[in-house]
């Protein structure tokens, strides 16, 4: 019996040590951009055991204004999506980019931002005689990369479109637009670690984002979603309740030393 309650009381505070590492995981990343606090939960399964279950929060962090021009915040739900060494597809909302030597977007860890394809419509001719005869339209698929030209000012609206300013006519073209993705369920995400995920079947395939619930901010950077108040008191009932149970362990062990020495000196 003495056995069966230390297990339970050893299983209890396991539960706590691991929720109480992750509040400070949450609060070593206070300052983090695009960090995402991590929640844990422990359910009961039908055999009775204790399944543990991580998730990460996705509301929104607090943006801050940064004046960088490849700083970018996002403002709603949604992702920007990478490109891994490996060449597969990442999601992060850490917007803190730069310029590759190629010239394109890529992130802190140097992974490239991944933009909008898009169509352009073309007409498609035919020479007849010298005479140029129009067949009808043809779609043209650009390629999926984004590349600001040196001599170009960017400038990036709230809907991922990225233009160029030509700093001497001051004329803007535009040169391509980033893609912003959602999920119906992100917490099924995969977490890599620094603000990275991928995607996997629990979190479904990814959606383009509304383009009217999330803003692409420019200038400004989006850190973690940590409530550091409410990490602080989660730490010191954490800190309370396992000092408790070490007590607790503390005394069914010295019972069960007792009930043992008396069985042994009995028999």
């Amino acid at each position: 019996m003495f056995s069966k309650l230390g297990y339970q009381g050893f299983d209890s505070t396991k539960k706590n040590v691991e929720a109480l590492t992750n509040s400070i995981e949450n609060i070593s990343n206070m300052n983090s951009v695009g960090y995402k606090k991590t929640q844990t939960s422990f359910v009961e399964t039908l055999n009775g055991e204790i399944s543990k279950k991580e998730t990460k929060s996705f509301s929104q962090g607090n943006l801050r204004k940064t004046g960088e021009v490849f700083d970018l915040a996002l403002d709603g739900p949604g992702f920007f999506e990478v490109e891994l060494p490996s060449g597969q597809r990442a999601y992060t909302r850490a917007g803190r980019l730069r310029l590759s030597n190629e010239g394109e977007l890529v992130t802190d860890e140097g992974y490239r931002l991944i933009p909008q394809t898009e169509e352009e419509s073309q007409t498609l001719l035919q020479k007849n005689k010298g005479v140029d005869n129009s067949l009808g339209m043809n779609i043209k698929i650009t390629s999926p990369k984004l590349t600001i030209p040196a001599n170009l000012s960017p400038e990036i609206a709230d809907d991922g479109t990225v233009s160029g300013i030509d700093p001497q006519s001051g004329e803007k073209a535009k040169i391509g637009k980033i893609n912003i993705v959602v999920f119906n369920n992100p917490q099924g995400l995969e977490s890599l670690g620094k603000g990275y995920f991928l995607q996997t079947s629990v979190s479904g395939q990814t959606l383009e984002a509304d383009a009217n619930s999330t803003k692409v901010k420019q200038g400004f950077l989006e850190f973690s979603n940590v409530d550091m108040v409410s990490e602080l008191m989660n730490i010191s009932q954490l800190k309370g309740l396992i000092g408790a149970q070490f007590k607790a362990l503390k005394a069914i062990d010295k019972i069960y030393e007792q009930v043992h020495y008396t069985i042994s000196k009995s028999a």
